[in-house]
């Protein structure tokens, strides 16, 4: 994949070249030329070598990354407090998180990264946390139950995002009706925060009511710890994940540390994640598991489930 800027601007300018002319594909054409122009833009303010702005990169860690995102004193940094050994300033005056802080939620034999941010607003977002948003895996919409302004501190941020080309789903289209280069759908769900305030309970129907056919919402409390366990697999569930152990012939598996793969795997992605060679040399693997016939052989397209184990022969 085209990685420098010149790499992009080159299979670009390619696929321009070779896109028949005709009128439906008028605005693809036009999509391409602008990308091509914004490139070519950033080319020229990087050879001039113009400072640019803050900016953070957060590497990711575990099985999947989550970045929180709400608006101010939604109570982000109290989950993940709650969920994590990370310690967050917390205070009740809003802007008090300024820089990403994550920490490594525990779920059964994995954990996933949960980075806490600060706030965003209909109004206002750092424009640093646009990568961040683009690279997590998923994003977790902090929801405050205590104010009857939860609704606002919803679409605040969903229409912030949606202003960067980020654009919040339950799950992503497998076709877009029109193509926008620079789009990107992330997945999201809803965490419903405070679930332990006065009022709480009326602010969840509607949130559900309104929200509730776009996105999961999971109402949780990170004072008095309601939901948080659900929370860790609801995380695993919607991340679309499965664990994958492996073994060597006569011995038995480490199921301590599983190989992590998106849910619709075959045999030969997980060859892929033990070594390339056994992706070269692959003849056959046995497979053991939940509804396997244990100890068959299956060939590199059999599709994974979670929790199999596989014996590699090569």
């Amino acid at each position: 994949a085209a990685k420098t800027i010149e790499e992009k601007i080159k299979v670009l300018e390619e696929m321009l070249a070779i896109m028949p002319k005709h009128k439906g594909t008028d605005k693809l054409r036009a999509e391409l030329r602008s990308k091509i122009a914004r490139l070519r833009k950033e080319r020229v303010e990087s050879r001039k070598g113009g400072k640019r702005g803050k900016s953070y990169h957060v590497k990711k860690q575990g099985a999947a990354q989550i970045a929180l995102l709400g608006a101010p004193n939604s109570g982000k940094s109290s989950l993940l407090s709650a969920l994590t050994n990370a310690r967050p300033r917390i205070s009740p005056s809003p802007y008090t998180t300024q820089e990403p802080m994550a920490g490594m939620v525990p779920f059964e034999n994995i954990s996933f990264q949960l980075v806490d941010l600060p706030p965003v607003t209909a109004d206002f977002m750092r424009p640093w946390m646009n990568d961040i948003f683009r690279n997590a895996d998923l994003v977790a919409l902090v929801a405050d139950l205590s104010t009857d302004e939860v609704l606002d501190g919803i679409e605040g941020p969903i229409q912030k995002l949606k202003e960067h080309d980020i654009v919040l789903v339950s799950r992503p289209p497998e076709e877009e009706e029109d193509i926008n280069f620079d789009r990107i759908f992330k997945r999201c769900f809803i965490l419903a925060n405070k679930a332990d305030s006065e009022g709480a309970k009326d602010r969840l129907e509607v949130v559900s009511d309104l929200y509730g056919d776009r996105f999961e919402i999971i109402p949780v409390s990170a004072i008095t710890g309601e939901g948080l366990e659900e929370l860790k697999k609801a995380i695993f569930r919607i991340a679309d994940i499965i664990r994958i152990y492996t073994k060597a012939p006569g011995k038995k598996p480490d199921l301590t540390s599983p190989i992590i793969l998106p849910k619709g795997s075959v045999v030969l992605d997980a060859a892929e994640e033990v070594h390339k060679d056994f992706v070269e040399k692959f003849r056959y693997a046995r497979i053991w598991g939940p509804g396997r016939i244990n100890g068959q052989s299956v060939s590199r397209t059999e599709t994974l489930r979670d929790g199999d184990i596989l014996e590699f022969h090569i």
